[in-house]
């Protein structure tokens, strides 16, 4: 009886695994994860929070990776100026459209916003110039009373500078005690944001590029002192992360930013006015009624498999009228003087794992060939 209560008392202090696919469907890979096994921050992957901001200054020490966990030690102390420490990690890679996961175990007392999201940045301010997208997996404001501490925020924002010009989301009562372990989930597309809470779809945003910018965003884990100053009774304490996953399926390679890691041109190439796929961004286009510039887009795919490929087409009265595009042994042509703005399939491919794959551009000297994105979209 004694080893089964000490087998069962193990269980209970073994985090569960996490939701293998609560999105659905196949083909996602794995593409960033750090399930914090080692003894310190794995600082190839991750910045620090660093700011002062509300109640708290931020400081490095104050997060610590011991026992498979993630902690960030809340503490009352004085430093920059504030009477209490936070912290937190920022992926420094920089991801788009995918699945976003973590398990997380909040804190008691008042005073603490804790947060699972996604914006451009580097952990030093909240208030960088290059943000855009912000999505709020969730945003947790904890409580000293135990059965106040069930209040999720999750949501979108789009930034212009300073300003907040698309702010779309949902508080609720989660029903749940947010003490405990929870995973907590977004899934980023094209069109929207769906926020999950341990594999239940619990809202759903639109957000669409040709509205808002869509961007690279850097992941944040954080917890600082926010909006009540914190009550010193319950500190110190700590917020924990069991780990953070998150899985892609389809691929964009864009002709700028950190979405052209797979794109290249030869001839003769300038920098159009008019924009892209995604609100502000850049697109080029070929020396005007010259044929065999070309412009070329090379995932890099994680998985084999059969993906429709669609290139970004720009309708204007000077593109060109029979620009080629070739993928995998199939040749399409595109009238970029017709139809309108958008997406354009150029048929679904069975690729190869790898950068083996590219799509293809080339100019046929009737107007100006134009280059923006392409993407594959797994199926």
């Amino acid at each position: 009886m004694r080893k089964l209560a000490l087998a069962l008392a193990l269980i209970l202090l073994i985090p569960t695994p996490a939701y293998a696919d609560p999105v659905g469907g196949t083909g996602w890979t794995l593409a960033f994860n750090d399930d914090f096994n080692g003894t310190a921050v794995d600082t190839a992957k991750w910045n620090f929070r660093t700011d002062v901001k509300g109640f708290s200054a931020q400081r490095p020490e104050n997060v610590t990776v011991s026992g498979g966990l993630m902690s960030i030690n809340l503490k009352q102390e004085s430093f920059g100026g504030k009477s209490f420490t936070g912290g937190g990690l920022i992926s420094k890679q920089g991801l788009r459209y995918g699945y976003y996961e973590t398990r997380a175990k909040l804190n008691d007392g008042v005073g603490w916003h804790t947060s699972f999201w996604a914006m451009a940045g580097d952990g030093s301010t909240t208030f960088g110039p290059e943000r855009r997208t912000e999505i709020d997996g969730f945003e947790i404001d904890s409580k000293s009373s135990p059965t106040a501490l069930n209040t999720i925020h999750s949501g979108v924002h789009a930034w212009n500078g300073a300003t907040d010009v698309h702010n779309v989301g949902t508080t609720y009562n989660s029903g749940l005690d947010l003490r405990q372990w929870h995973t907590y989930g977004f899934e980023w597309s094209e069109t929207s944001v769906k926020f999950y809470v341990d594999g239940v779809l619990k809202h759903t945003a639109a957000y669409t590029p040709t509205q808002w910018t869509h961007d690279h965003i850097n992941i944040w884990l954080t917890s600082i002192g926010y909006g009540t100053s914190p009550d010193p009774a319950f500190l110190p304490t700590s917020v924990q992360f069991d780990y953070i996953k998150f899985w892609q399926k389809d691929y964009y390679v864009d002709n700028d930013g950190p979405g052209a890691y797979g794109y290249s041109e030869t001839g003769t190439w300038f920098d159009s006015t008019l924009t892209g796929w995604t609100v502000n961004s850049p697109t080029r286009y070929a020396q005007c009624h010259s044929a065999g510039h070309t412009a070329t887009w090379r995932p890099n795919l994680a998985q084999a498999g059969n993906y429709q490929v669609f290139v970004h087409k720009i309708v204007h009265s000077g593109s060109d009228t029979n620009a080629r595009y070739d993928i995998a042994g199939t040749t399409t042509y595109v009238n970029g003087t017709a139809g309108t703005t958008g997406w354009v399939s150029l048929g679904t491919h069975a690729l190869a794992a790898g950068t083996a794959s590219s799509v293809k551009l080339t100019s046929s000297g009737s107007g100006c060939a134009r280059a923006d994105a392409v993407k594959f979209v797994r199926v």
